[in-house]
């Protein structure tokens, strides 16, 4: 039997994103799947997609959901390693 009982995390076994498009002036913004801010009209995205649309001007990562703490952190580490122009 092991010494310490595995507790069950919050993580999700797999993340999902929702792109809620550019309507009436507003930008566009990754949620969360699941998030109440959400709109019906949002669609599904992969991990890579929300990184993508992230990456693009005007999109932005809901604060609501886990979006902003789990995805931000993750673009701005790829922007990091990236070499500058002229290197």
């Amino acid at each position: 039997m092991p010494a310490h009982t595995r507790t069950r995390t919050s993580a999700p076994a797999r993340w999902a994103w929702l792109l809620d498009g550019r309507v009436h002036g507003r930008s566009a913004t990754v949620h969360a799947e699941g998030c109440p801010s959400a709109t019906d009209r949002a669609h599904p995205l992969g991990t890579m997609q929300a990184l993508d649309a992230l990456a693009r001007p005007g999109t932005t990562a809901c604060t609501l959901c886990d979006a902003a703490e789990a995805l931000l952190p993750i673009l701005a580490h790829g922007q990091a390693d990236a070499p500058a122009p002229g290197d």
